[in-house]
């Protein structure tokens, strides 16, 4: 039982209408999020089949809305349903995007090969968006949306959120 982390941010966007209060997410709950969430993808980068080979997987669709949070503090990442695998028979056509592109790795974007970093640009996002309560990349189209990811254009985090502190802004922009 619990929320995804998509409904977490809705509700602290709109906390933070309110006089007085910060944007985004607590600092030490938004990294403890994020800290589970690329243990979590660490663990399916790294897993190998039975006879030790690594698998491969790119979990492809990193965002809110895939990662649940129980009220006990669990977080779990669902939806591997597009999952990439090294060792799939199917292959996926080429210049067919998969995921939500506001989450996406530039290479992905442009439809170039990926490996696990377009996970962790994922994971970029998704923390970019709890410390600042906005989204990373917007569009009035998903062609300007897309352009926007291909160059990774993102006002700077401190810009929204100036109590950011600058050593993790610099981990956020290396992860993005």
């Amino acid at each position: 039982s619990g929320h995804d982390l998509r409904a977490l941010w809705d509700h602290t966007r709109e906390a933070a209408t309110e006089p007085g209060s910060t944007r985004g997410l607590p600092i030490p709950v938004a990294c403890h999020i994020v800290k589970k969430l690329a243990e979590g993808l660490d663990h399916a980068h790294r897993k190998r089949d039975s006879k030790g080979r690594p698998l491969g997987i790119i979990h492809r669709d990193v965002s809110p809305q895939n990662v649940l949070i129980s009220y006990d503090g669990d977080l779990k990442i669902i939806d591997f349903g597009i999952a990439k695998a090294a060792n799939r028979i199917v292959k996926t056509q080429t210049g067919i995007l998969k995921g939500k592109f506001a989450y996406m790795a530039p290479e992905q974007a442009r439809g170039e090969p990926i490996d696990h970093r377009s996970d962790i640009f994922a994971i970029g996002v998704v923390l970019y968006e709890l410390l600042t309560g906005e989204r990373a990349f917007k569009g009035d189209t998903d062609f300007v949306l897309l352009e926007k990811v291909r160059r990774v254009d993102v006002v700077p985090a401190r810009d929204l959120r100036p109590d950011l502190p600058r050593e993790l802004e610099r981990i956020m922009m290396k992860a993005l």
